[in-house]
């Protein structure tokens, strides 16, 4: 084979391959190659290297067509095409310019003006008043603050002009503004002070009393900027702070005693014994109460009476006043506390325009102010057997006096309970075992029962009789649940033998669920009684109670038709069995298919008993005076 045919050799060993790039990978490849000229090759090759001898025992052969055949067969039928094979050849999308070169264009600095004198003097009030010719007038710019009626606590005043009124390097020196003729009348305790070249403020201690009128004045003879510029025209501005104001007020609503302690908090300090002078008290009917009545409170009563209310205004020591009554008020009437207009400030000369006058009532006396159910209620006449009555009363009730021994039925009803709950102190609920068709009487014993005032209530029958009217069914639709619910605790005589007791009428079947339960467990939602009547049984808030699951049954009440049956759970078996204590949780409802049988109003909801029964030998009373707690163990 020649040189020629050498530099031709690898164009004619070349593949035979599909156009598409897609089977390349699949397909093997053959390559043509001349035998004939590849043993011409090698005789080329070998005479080249002949001279060279490189080991005896190697000795070359020439291959035959056949054989060279074969052995590009072979490695033909293993060569596999890469994705990488094939590339487009790279380019670049865009060429960069190159950059242009920089023109130098020559200008004089400053520029050449054919009216310009290069050389001259000029003097520094020349300079003065060319500047001066240039700025104009001397102008007070802004100045804080702008409004004629400050509501808010204001400790700094600020002037600034349109023209510099002192040197830079003057900043750090105390310059005095009054010399400019800048003042401020009445001037408070502080200092004037330049904040920059055109900018003067008052800076005040602590801040400008309150009930002052202010005078901000410059005179513009005295007042002259660095270059010369005067103010055309007088500068002043009147200005005045918050008048006295009353900001709170103790006690509101309903007091629990006929000599209340007055409490006044103002918006600023004030002569206690001027207010005390201005300070007028009416009752409802226009009658006032002199102020020889009243009495002062010193400070050591006044702090332990409004000790948290004071704690919490530490920063006000000077702005309260607190009286007293040297005798007791009426009761049942509304008190008046008015503070008039033209009332004086400690801080400063201006009075109050406006009257302040808020009040309070004393305790009416204890007496009942409805009852369920009631004839003469439009909504609840009657009740149905079993129902629990209802007792409201207008003032919060002693719970110590409370007492079934004082409470008297005619006819007499059976399973009685009286159930005085903490949440509505006003109220007694009267838990029975009624009869339909019969009207029962209530009577009070008198004397016993007490408000948390101390009045005692004293009942006239032939005035007041009240009145329980319980009517049958109207039909066998209509059921009730009535028990005992919330916080209680059991009576240690019933520990031998604990059990809860309820009431249940025309229920079929109940659902009854106890846990036994910890302190950890308490949460105040869990004794909320109401549930929708559509909420659904198997929701999370219906299954989950707190504690640790002992009961979930069904049981059957096997109820009388419109009659009341109460039924007892025993607990015995779900207390401590060594000393028979605990605290249990017990959830009483009926089954859907029970409430089903039943006329049921949708917005009733769902009757259902929830009770966290603590059994305990340990029983404490808690006496509350002020905010002191008074713990006696029994």
């Amino acid at each position: 084979m020649s040189s020629s045919d050498e530099g031709d050799f690898p164009k004619r060993m070349r593949r035979k391959r599909n156009q598409s790039f897609e089977h390349e990978q699949f397909q093997s490849h053959q390559f043509d190659f001349n035998i004939d000229e590849a043993n011409e090759l090698d005789n080329e090759t070998t005479a080249d290297v002949g001279a060279i001898t490189i080991h005896d025992d190697l000795q070359q052969q020439n291959l035959t067509r056949d054989q060279l055949q074969q052995l590009f067969s072979r490695v033909s039928s293993e060569l596999v095409a890469e994705s990488t094979d094939d590339q487009e050849f790279f380019k670049r999308k865009a060429t960069i310019k190159v950059p242009k070169t920089n023109k130098v264009i020559q200008t004089p600095f400053p520029s050449f003006r054919s009216d310009r004198q290069e050389d001259f003097d000029i003097s520094i009030e020349q300079l003065k008043q060319l500047a001066k010719k240039s700025a104009g007038p001397l102008i007070i710019e802004k100045h804080s603050p702008s409004e004629k009626e400050i509501d808010y606590a204001l400790s700094t005043i600020a002037l600034t002009f349109n023209q510099f009124m002192i040197a830079i390097s003057s900043l750090n020196e105390q310059i005095n503004p009054e010399d400019l003729g800048i003042s401020l009348i009445p001037k408070p305790e502080g200092q004037w002070r330049w904040i920059d070249t055109k900018t003067v403020q008052f800076e005040a201690k602590h801040r400008l009393p309150y009930s002052t009128k202010y005078a901000l004045r410059v005179n513009k003879e005295h007042c002259v900027s660095t270059i010369g510029g005067k103010l055309d025209d007088e500068f002043f501005f009147e200005f005045s702070t918050k008048t006295l104001q009353v900001l709170e007020f103790l006690p509101n609503g309903t007091v629990s005693t006929l000599k209340p302690k007055c409490f006044l908090l103002f918006n600023q300090k004030i002569d206690i014994n001027e207010i005390f002078k201005h300070i007028c008290v009416a009752r409802d009917d226009g009658h006032q109460i002199q102020t020889e009545k009243l009495q002062l409170l010193d400070e050591e009563a006044v702090k332990s009476e409004f000790k948290s209310f004071i704690n919490r205004n530490e920063e006000k020591r000077q702005q309260y006043i607190a009286f007293t009554f040297k005798e007791d008020l009426l009761k049942a009437t509304q008190y008046t506390i008015q503070v008039p207009k033209d009332c004086p400030s400690a801080e400063g000369p201006l009075k109050t325009t406006l009257e302040w006058s808020d009040d309070f009532t004393t305790y009416k006396r204890l007496q009942i102010t409805d009852w369920f159910p009631n004839i003469n209620d439009t909504y609840h006449q009657t009740a149905i057997p079993g129902q629990s009555w209802t007792i409201t009363f207008n003032n919060s009730l002693d719970h110590s006096t409370i007492k079934k021994s004082i409470f008297k039925i005619e006819p007499e009803v059976s399973g009685l309970g009286i159930e005085h709950r903490k949440y509505n102190s006003r109220e007694i609920l009267i838990h029975n075992n009624s009869q339909p068709n019969t009207v029962y009487t209530l009577f009070i014993q008198s004397g016993i029962l007490k408000d948390i005032f101390g009045q005692t209530l004293e009942q006239d029958h032939s005035s007041q009789s009240i009145q329980f009217h319980v009517d049958e069914f109207n039909s066998p639709l209509s059921g009730a649940l009535q028990g005992e619910s919330g916080m209680i605790t059991l009576d240690p005589g019933l520990l031998d033998d604990p059990y809860y007791s309820f009431v249940v009428c025309n229920y079929s079947e109940l659902i009854l669920r106890i846990t036994r339960v910890k302190p950890e467990h308490y949460q105040s939602r869990l004794l909320n009684s109401y549930r929708d009547s559509d909420e659904d049984e198997e929701q999370e808030s219906y299954t989950n109670l707190p504690g640790e699951e002992l009961l979930n049954e069904i049981i059957q009440t096997d109820c009388q038709q419109n009659e009341p049956k109460e039924i007892k759970v025993p607990l015995k078996a779900y207390l401590t069995k060594s000393v028979g204590l605990g605290q249990l949780f017990i959830s009483i409802e009926p089954t859907k298919k029970a409430r089903d049988q039943l006329k049921h109003r949708p917005w009733e909801g769902r009757p259902t008993l929830l009770v966290w029964l603590q059994c305990t030998r340990l029983a404490v009373d808690i006496f509350t005076f002020s905010s002191n707690f008074i713990l006696k163990e029994k």
